[in-house]
């Protein structure tokens, strides 16, 4: 029998070894689980793909193993990227990027600059703000999904307007030109954040190798219009002219982030009459048509073919 000292030091000993399986296997899980999705693997998988070590045998645990990491794709709850080393442009932005017309401008733009479709990635999501996009580029960057990119077309900061508007002047019937309007300390303290995030994604890709492009954007037209991003199915002229009180602003905010981290500005809000005297350049309120975008893809062209300063 031995000795209570032997025993303690043999428990001790278990026990480390224990912890070190314990821990690579959470580096296994996890470095598994980055190299799929870009982020570190939630708690619940870890612990799942433990239950699998612990009570399956080898065959049934990489099949439970394959499972578990499918399983938030197959759910929708995490966004699925193979690395891409063809990928030297990389579109990024809200719905102005990948929105509903026929071709968004990347794509417009790709055929102006005569690349290869594999070339362009469009990584444009509706509805993103700046913070939920730069939590999301940086999660690509550091995971290296286009390791090859070059450019980085940004176009961002939309969605925070939106969301602005949404949970304080959802009719837009307030402008933020007026002397009198109510909401001019949040509004500026919402735009700081924004430019805030925006500046910080900039300086996220710039330090990654990039040549960042970032774009300002369009006005409404004042005019009648169908408009689902807002509680009506249209737009009044009136609305549309406060909307545009508030694009301003935030056009402000997004050259100053250009300015101040040196990115390449692609001022589409200069654009205005050669977008406004058109309706057909609209798909409604808030998205350009497929004729819209090309003209958006002229202005990034030439701003990628200037030569420079």
């Amino acid at each position: 029998m031995p000795a209570r000292g032997e025993s303690n030091e043999t428990e001790t000993k278990g026990q480390a070894r224990t912890a070190r399986s314990l821990n690579f296997k959470n580096d296994y899980v996890d470095s598994s689980f980055q190299r799929l999705t870009g982020s570190r693997a939630p708690s619940t998988i870890v612990v799942m793909i433990h239950c699998a070590v612990r009570f399956f045998g080898d065959v049934q645990r990489r099949i439970l193993f394959a499972v578990v990491l499918a399983f938030p794709f197959l759910a929708g709850c995490v966004e699925f990227h193979l690395v891409d080393p063809n990928v030297r442009y990389v579109a990024f932005g809200d719905s102005s990027t990948s929105g509903p017309s026929t071709r968004d401008y990347p794509d417009i733009l790709r055929s102006l600059l005569g690349e290869a479709p594999e070339t362009f990635a469009n990584e444009g999501r509706g509805g993103e703000t700046s913070e939920e996009g730069q939590i999301r580029l940086e999660t690509l960057l550091k995971a290296e999904i286009f390791p090859n990119a070059e450019v980085l077309l940004y176009w961002q900061g939309g969605g925070d307007i939106n969301e602005f508007i949404r949970e304080h002047d959802p009719f837009l019937l307030a402008s933020p030109d007026d002397p009198d309007f109510p909401l001019t300390n949040r509004l500026e303290l919402h735009l700081s954040k924004t430019q805030l995030n925006i500046e910080s994604t900039i300086a996220a890709a710039r330090d990654t190798g990039l040549r960042v492009y970032v774009a300002t954007y369009y006005f409404f037209r004042e005019d009648l219009a169908g408009c689902d991003a807002l509680p009506l199915p249209v737009v009044l002229p009136s609305q549309a002219e406060n909307a545009n009180a508030y694009i301003t602003r935030l056009n402000q905010r997004i050259r100053e982030a250009a300015q101040n981290q040196g990115a390449v500005l692609v001022d589409v809000a200069a654009a205005d009459d050669d977008l406004r005297e058109d309706e057909a350049n609209y798909f409604d309120c808030n998205h350009l048509s497929e004729q819209g975008n090309a003209i958006v893809a002229d202005l990034f062209l030439k701003a990628i073919t200037a030569p420079p300063d």
